[in-house]
């Protein structure tokens, strides 16, 4: 077991970011090590099962209010503890100026501003680093630094995204990206509908489909793909199956008990809905949450090979169809909860490696209390993401779920993330396509429109970037 010890100069700044529980390494190799964090007064003391150096991550408290996860530079192991302001300065200015000498690099148009937020940063970096011997100001200037860091990043961010999207309307007036909503029924709304969303995710879980054994119930769902046939929108279907829960229906659960079953079960399931549809929805999210698992004890290599074999059946009843595989926490929080051994990015290239054909991956981006929430992150981080999964080759799909954003002084409107985010993936040619999670009565917070009816302020914001950038 490897350790790593950090003097903490600023223990209150810990205690405003959240708990430490989802703290990891990130390895050179892209795996992810896991942390068991102990804080002793002012010594915070990381144990791991790798002896590795790593990139350590963790929340830490914005001067704007609320947290986002931050990054030092790679550590090795060493019988002194580090500096953790000192090292999580290093580790934010060392990300910024990468990232800014890629970008400038391939024509990034700076500013006068971003220059000298990044000069500035540099400057309290230095006044940190060379103050040492006075703990006190050297853990000041480095979290001015790290603050000064994360402002000259979003600007950064803005310089690009502006830019990038700039060039993409050169080529095309309208950014050909598919912007969709989760739906479970017609929704009442219909102009505001249609005014936000070239595209529909209709629901099809099994619950809802075969709750008893043997009969389906289909009203529901051919109801809601004739309308939005009708309405020439974009459909894709599902998810079909959801590994992240127990979400099988009753009937199902004592058969659930044995990996055959549940596997032949679940095959024969899909067979059904896609022989039914087949024709109409030309693209099936198949089954979420196949990375972090935790439904019905399954193993990684479990879900390995249930995943091969549920798309085995569905390419068997149509080898042309598009299918999406959901990756839930992308960016592979469920590690310091879940026990498994791959990253989100390992586990989908394992099942490449298996011969599993998947068409389009779908980034799970959940912002939310749950368990499958993912820790708020700074544009940059959503771009490195995208750039990280665009390696693969095949187009992406960004799934938001994005309830109200809390901190010490209250809530943070959803929109101020969701334009930085929306923005940040319609820059990007990866991106094939932006969908949310659901239109009303959704969980977490997330509808779009609220309970009297009315837009969310979000469903505004939708409106507008549509009616700009998309059609």
């Amino acid at each position: 077991m490897g350790v790593i010890q950090f003097h903490v100069q600023r223990p209150d700044l810990l205690a405003k970011a959240g708990s430490c529980s989802m703290v990891d390494f990130l390895m050179y190799d892209g795996r992810i090590a896991p942390a068991d964090v102990l804080l002793q007064g002012d010594r915070m003391i990381c144990r791991r099962t790798v002896s590795e150096s790593g990139q350590f991550r963790l929340s830490w408290p914005r001067f704007s209010g609320g947290s986002q996860v931050v990054h030092s530079t790679s550590l090795r192991e060493q019988s002194e503890p580090y500096e953790l302001e000192l090292e999580l300065a290093r580790g934010q200015l060392s990300r910024l100026r990468n990232q800014f000498s890629i970008w400038h690099g391939s024509g990034l148009q700076s500013s006068s501003r971003l220059d000298e937020l990044i000069r500035e940063s540099h400057r309290s970096f230095r006044a940190a680093a060379l103050r040492a011997e006075v703990p006190e100001t050297s853990a000041a200037a480095a979290v001015l630094s790290m603050e000064l860091s994360a402002q000259a990043a979003d600007m950064l961010c803005e310089h690009y995204v502006s830019q990038r999207i700039e060039f993409r309307r050169q080529r095309s007036p309208r950014i050909p990206v598919l912007m969709g909503c989760h739906l479970n029924e017609v929704p009442q709304q219909e102009s505001e509908f249609l005014q936000t969303f070239n595209a529909v995710q209709v629901g099809a879980d099994w619950q809802s489909l075969e709750s008893q054994e043997g009969q389906h119930d289909w009203s529901r769902l051919d109801a809601l793909l004739e309308w939005a046939q009708e309405r020439r929108l974009f459909v894709m279907g599902g998810p079909l199956l959801d590994l992240t829960q127990d979400s099988l229906p009753t009937w199902m659960r004592n058969w659930s008990r044995s990996r055959q079953n549940l596997q032949s079960f679940a095959a024969d399931f899909v067979e059904t809905v896609l022989g039914r549809y087949q024709g109409r929805i030309r693209h099936w999210e198949v089954i979420t949450g196949g990375n972090r698992g935790g439904a019905f004890g399954m193993t990684e290599e479990d879900r390995i090979s249930f995943i091969s074999a549920v798309l085995q059946a569905v390419r068997g009843v149509d080898d042309t169809v598009q299918v999406s595989l959901r990756v839930i926490q992308p960016w592979g929080e469920y590690l310091s909860e879940v026990p498994g051994s791959l990253s989100p990015i390992q586990f989908f290239d394992t099942l490449r490696r298996c011969g599993v054909r998947i068409g389009e991956v779908n980034l799970d981006l959940r912002l939310s209390q749950s368990r499958l929430r993912c820790l708020r992150r700074d544009p940059l981080s959503l771009s490195q993401l995208i750039d990280h999964w665009s390696l693969f080759q095949i187009p992406l799909n960004v799934m938001i779920t994005v309830p109200p954003l809390l901190d010490n002084s209250g809530v943070i409107h959803r929109e101020d993330w969701l334009r930085s985010a929306l923005l940040m993936c319609l820059s990007k040619e990866r991106v094939t396509g932006i969908w949310l999670s659901d239109w009303q009565g959704g969980t977490e917070g997330a509808s779009l429109m609220g309970a009297d009816g009315q837009p969310d302020s979000s469903l505004k914001l939708l409106q507008k970037l549509t009616r700009e950038l998309l059609w």
